[in-house]
């Protein structure tokens, strides 16, 4: 059998079993199994072994019954980074890399200033310009991505999944970056008594609680319920967040977190209540408000 007759075939089993972009999967799962390059794989159609056509099966087998298809590769791209992940640990969203990337332009800014501590020139030299907070860390992309981009940043993630921390630390270590610590714990938890933060950033679980059996079946039946389920409105953790976010921030600090569909107005009155008074929304690549920036 050649390359392209097991694609052929694997595609429709993905078909017959439901999968909605059964090509698209079918096509990444054959050729990542056979380490072919897709343009040389259309080109050469080269034979393929009894074991690659059983490797490529066992593979197809996993995606017919809804394990999602980057956890079956084992990675994702994340602005640039190769993230791991796999059972245990939330995927990555396109949305998340929108987080990121504002988080990196508001440090980035010279519009963004924050009030050093006050401390001796010996003190000040082994202080970092910045210190970043990422909760629910999760793979630790955001956290990641800010770190690389910020070499000479401070960046903490916290989480309450060890396994979700595993990943985090893999990473850091895959795509050699230095200049980030994962914790474990509930948000604030792991760093009461630290120096303060110039930048809060989140990615929270949103999910309400009754819309979770209406998921995608991937997302459902795979990912972890403790990074989707946001409580009865959605809104539990973004409470919790605002509620401690400013006695974590130096003066002039900024909290950013990703929001659910329809949550920004709750969610710029939970801020607003807690003391943030300078708020902005971005949208995302559907027009969703999606990213929520409070400065104190």
């Amino acid at each position: 059998m050649r390359l392209l007759d097991a694609l052929k075939s694997s595609t429709e089993y993905l078909e017959e079993a439901g999968i909605e972009d059964a090509f698209a999967d079918a096509e990444i799962l054959t050729f990542d199994a056979a380490g072919a390059d897709r343009l040389a794989a259309y080109m050469e159609n080269p034979e393929i072994t009894k074991e690659l056509l059983s490797k490529i099966r066992r593979l197809i087998r996993r995606r017919a019954k809804g394990e999602p298809l980057q956890y079956i590769v084992g990675h994702v791209d994340f602005l640039g980074l190769t993230i791991y992940v796999g059972k245990g640990v939330l995927i990555p969203r396109p949305e998340t890399e929108l987080l990121a990337e504002e988080a990196i332009r508001t440090v980035q800014s010279s519009k963004f200033k924050v009030q050093s501590p006050k401390s001796s020139s010996r003190q000040r030299s082994t202080i970092p310009a910045l210190r970043i907070l990422d909760l629910c860390s999760g793979t630790g992309c955001i956290a990641l991505a800010i770190a690389k981009a910020t070499p000479d940043a401070d960046v903490c993630g916290t989480d309450v999944s060890r396994a979700a921390l595993r990943f985090a630390k893999k990473n850091a270590e895959v795509n050699e970056i230095e200049n980030v610590s994962f914790l474990e714990g509930s948000l604030f938890a792991p760093i009461l008594g630290s120096a303060l933060f110039d930048l809060i950033v989140s990615n929270p679980p949103y999910i309400i609680s009754a819309d979770i059996p209406r998921l995608q079946r991937e997302i459902k039946d795979w990912e972890p319920l403790e990074a989707l389920d946001g409580g009865t409105d959605g809104l539990d953790f973004y409470r919790k967040i605002f509620a401690d976010a400013a006695g974590h921030l130096r003066p002039g600090g900024a909290v950013l977190c990703e929001l659910g569909f329809g949550q920004a107005a709750a969610v710029k009155e939970i801020a607003q209540k807690s003391g943030f008074r300078d708020i902005s929304v971005n949208k995302d690549y559907a027009g969703i408000d999606r990213i929520l920036k409070a400065e104190l």
